[in-house]
């Protein structure tokens, strides 16, 4: 159960309820003024209720403490050509900012690319693959 309150779906939620609360996306920074803020601030936003005005402030409380997915996985860029391979926290930043993802593309890509499940039961020997 703690990876279902971990996952990446919860973090997409997360970031979606952020840049609902801020209209505008920023990059190169969480936030920006009261209405803009990145996919990681968006993801803050959603869990902790901040300051209206965050401009040059970055959260203290720590994420993975809800989301351990942030730390605890490797991603590859699923952007074409690009071959950088990151822990998740940074690739959102990497998607943010470098190819100017929206937030909800960055959400939607969570969803889609969660954790592998496990197997509940593996295949026998004698099963084909």
């Amino acid at each position: 159960m703690a990876d279902e309150h971990h996952g990446t779906k919860e973090l997409a939620s997360a970031i979606r309820a952020g840049a609902s609360r801020r209209p505008d996306q920023a990059f190169g920074d969480y936030f920006i003024g009261s209405r803009a803020s990145c996919a990681l601030g968006a993801a803050y936003e959603g869990m902790y209720r901040l300051a209206n005005d965050m401009s040059g402030q970055r959260p203290t409380r720590d994420l993975t403490s809800f989301f351990d997915c942030l730390e605890g996985t490797i991603r590859a860029c699923p952007v074409e050509g690009c071959k950088k391979r990151l822990i998740l926290s940074a690739m959102i930043v990497h998607l943010n900012d470098h190819h100017a993802w929206s937030r909800e593309k960055i959400a939607d890509w969570l969803e889609e690319n969660g954790a592998p499940k496990a197997s509940a039961t593996p295949p026998s020997a004698d099963q084909p693959r």
